[in-house]
């Protein structure tokens, strides 16, 4: 039985008719017949004077400007018709060209990736030190020289900053190039930095402790356009704490300022042989506690001092309610796990002026427990 095969072949852009679009057919592996083409309106026709039914029939066409068209069918009757669609090439160049973007894309940000990763490896900072320290007291202290630069000195477009920080208050930083105290590092040159550890016996016992300081990347500049930051590694500093207490002793003074008969300065001197950390609390409201004698950044409290040093305050005589009656308050000196001082404050408000007058009681707690501390005798300032 003879089989037709036809159909039409059309620009799948526009629907537009395809001509001398060439043609092949095979049965099997069999090409049957002899190569052929569309007419001017995309027309085809072949006539098969074998009988294929029951068999599938591959058509293979082609045309210069089009994709190749492969395309299979089955026989199951004499006359098969199919229309088919090519696509112009300037579509699969518009496929392939943003199939292509999207690769040089992936590859673009990956090599942004790596760099920014060898950015962060290469700044990251190396500081070289002495981790183990064998021996220290409490109410001691122990300085150590950390040099610290970036890891790959020769990235010289790298620009960045660094800044030594601790969660604990008694890790102090200091550089030792003369300047002034300062914990911010220049990641472009090496910079060696004095880190002192005290040992106060309230935080501190005999025996083994592995303490930590962190760098911490504040300004990360490449080539003035990325700014980063990211937290560097801990650094830990290993101590071997002995039993050996010192005993620190703290000579404190309190006096009026010349400019404000209401402004005290107090005045704090270590004489003992231990290392001090101590703090000011005061118990009114009145008592107002001052770091500088100008009166622009107020005293905190909870930060604690390992220096000689002053602190000043100022009776507020607006918060005293009271007059023409004695009213007392207290300045607590605090250091370490026994010392203390208490600064009595007593003020007499009248009407259009006030008396104050101040006293100091010092003792260390071994001794307190040991004896009765006689509380001080109340002035009479009151008097008319």
């Amino acid at each position: 039985m003879d089989v037709k095969i036809s159909g039409t072949i059309l620009n799948s852009k526009n629907n537009e008719p395809i001509a001398l679009a060439k043609i092949r057919l095979k049965v099997g592996d069999k090409e049957i017949g002899a190569l052929f083409f569309t007419d001017e309106h995309g027309n085809y026709e072949f006539q098969s004077d074998e009988d294929y039914i029951g068999q599938t029939l591959k058509y293979i066409i082609e045309k210069d400007g089009f994709e190749e068209k492969t395309f299979s069918t089955f026989i199951d009757k004499d006359q098969i018709e199919k229309k088919f669609l090519l696509r112009e090439n300037e579509a699969l160049k518009e496929k392939f060209a943003t199939l292509k973007g999207f690769v040089y894309g992936i590859i673009i940000i990956s090599a942004i990736i790596t760099i920014l990763a060898a950015i962060l490896i290469g700044s990251a900072p190396v500081a070289k030190y002495d981790t183990n320290i064998t021996t220290v007291g409490l109410n001691d202290k122990v300085t150590i020289d950390v040099t610290i630069d970036k890891k790959w000195d020769w990235m010289p477009f790298v620009n960045p900053n660094w800044e030594l920080q601790s969660e604990d208050q008694w890790i102090l930083f200091d550089k030792s190039d003369g300047n002034e105290p300062s914990t911010k590092l220049d990641g472009n040159k090496s910079e060696t930095v004095q880190i002192t550890l005290l040992t106060p016996d309230f935080q501190f016992s005999p025996g083994k402790r592995e303490v930590n300081f962190y760098l911490v990347n504040t300004k990360l500049d490449f080539f003035d356009f990325i700014d980063l930051k990211f937290f560097a590694d801990a650094m830990p500093i290993n101590l071997d704490v002995t039993d050996e207490k010192k005993k620190p002793d703290l000579d404190i003074t309190v006096e009026p300022t010349s400019e404000d008969p209401q402004k005290f300065i107090i005045s704090i001197k270590n004489v003992g042989d231990g290392a001090p950390w101590w703090t000011l609390r005061s118990d009114k409201t009145w008592i107002e506690m001052w770091s500088d004698s100008d009166g622009t950044e107020k005293y905190d409290s909870n930060e604690r001092r390992s220096d000689d040093g002053e602190v000043y305050f100022v009776i507020n005589m607006s918060n005293i309610k009271e007059k023409d009656e004695l009213v007392e308050g207290r300045i607590t000196l605090g250091y370490n796990n026994e010392g203390k001082d208490m600064i009595h404050v007593f003020v007499c408000k009248k009407e259009s002026s006030f008396k104050i007058n101040t006293t100091i009681e010092s003792w260390y707690l071994p001794d307190y427990y040991n004896k009765t501390v006689t509380e001080p005798q109340q002035p009479d300032i009151c008097a008319v």
